[in-house]
């Protein structure tokens, strides 16, 4: 098909992931997962392939962004009252989930590897067990934004998907310090640098984003503002060699702090986007499937699918619990449900107030 006709497949691709988004919703389910199964469905082993549909190199750029915008708006929704009043809660669940995630995975691909005498066994296992430490923030303020939750265990979840990053990018520095077999003392000095970095970019920009949006009265002209800003901050911190994402949390978290009351002008606006950034993102993440891949690694997928679920999961309820968290953030409660319907509407974050 003609590359011309990729506007038209670009277009089918976002109508179908609109259309599957809603009926999720209508049954109860993530409208994420939706966008993403569209997503996989034009990837290039299923429809893609037989329409010769491909997002192109663009797709990373824009991803990114989206990702970007997606950290500013966690970011914002952290103030300081959050962690005064939730950052005993929110460092006993990173250090709880952190440790579970790390000994769950760890142990169980050292011991497959080791079955198999996998010669490599402890590298693979150690590798697999950081990369498992953060958590991706995008699918976490999606089921937010959809399910309008509000309340501590919201503001808690926020605040351990804004900081455990950190926590990420000095177990790969590290990592890739052993790696490379330099001293330990390197690894923490590196993390700490892109760190560190990422703080001061994110701050500074959202001191002056702060300061610069009065020039804009005019709601129009707040949303240019804030993406160049997001987009700057995230150019910046990619020639820098800092955490993109840590940078673009900082710049939402800051430019609230700094801009005090009239925080809203800068997040309302771009509050109405979410949805569509959402749909965007998922869908064409989404058709970068690779089945061939998914295929030949199904079982070592799923192993780690599950072990990092229930390290984080085990971890988190252990640290919260120590540290003297309310039953409603320290524990699962199991509902019983005849229909995923039933269950959105009973689900304890449908009853809570919207934003």
């Amino acid at each position: 098909m003609n590359t011309d006709s990729d506007f038209l497949l670009m277009g089918i691709l976002l109508t179908l992931g609109l259309l599957a988004g809603r009926v999720a919703s209508h049954v109860g389910m993530p409208r994420v997962a939706a966008y993403l199964l569209i997503g996989v469905l034009f990837s290039g082993h299923f429809l893609g392939g037989l329409l010769d549909f491909h997002v192109g190199a663009w797709s990373e750029n824009f991803t990114q962004g989206a990702l970007g915008v997606i950290a500013y708006l966690i970011g914002g929704s952290i103030t300081v009252d959050h962690l005064n009043r939730l950052g005993g809660i929110i460092a006993g669940a990173i250090i709880g989930e952190t440790i579970g995630v790390f000994l769950v995975v760890f142990g169980a691909f050292w011991a497959l590897l080791s079955l198999l005498e996998n010669t490599h066994a402890a590298s693979i296992a150690l590798t697999l067990s950081v990369l498992a430490l953060s958590t991706a923030p995008a699918a976490t303020l999606a089921l937010i934004h959809q399910y309008r939750s509000k309340g501590p265990l919201t503001d808690t979840l926020l605040g351990v998907v804004a900081l455990d990053d950190a926590v990420g990018i000095m177990g790969y520095s590290l990592l890739l310090i052993l790696a490379a077999d330099n001293s330990f003392t390197d690894g923490v000095y590196l993390s700490f640098i892109e760190i560190g970095g990422a703080v001061i970019l994110g701050t500074a920009a959202g001191w002056l984003l702060s300061k610069s949006s009065v020039w804009f009265g005019a709601s129009g002209f707040r949303i240019p503002i804030i993406l160049s800003s997001v987009l700057i901050v995230l150019g910046f911190a990619e020639s820098l060699h800092l955490s993109q994402l840590l940078a673009t949390l900082t710049l939402g978290f800051s430019t609230r702090y700094f801009s005090r009351a009239s925080a809203g002008r800068l997040f309302n606006p771009i509050h109405p986007l979410e949805e569509t950034i959402y749909l965007l993102f998922f869908t064409i993440a989404g058709t970068h499937f690779n089945l061939h891949l998914f295929a030949n690694y199904l079982p070592l997928i799923l192993l780690y699918f599950f072990t990092r679920i229930a390290g984080k999961i085990i971890g988190a309820s252990l640290g919260t619990r120590w540290v003297g968290a309310p039953s409603r953030v320290s524990h699962w409660h199991h509902q019983p449900h005849r229909c995923h319907a039933c269950f959105a509407r009973r689900h304890p974050l449908n009853r809570l107030p919207a934003r």
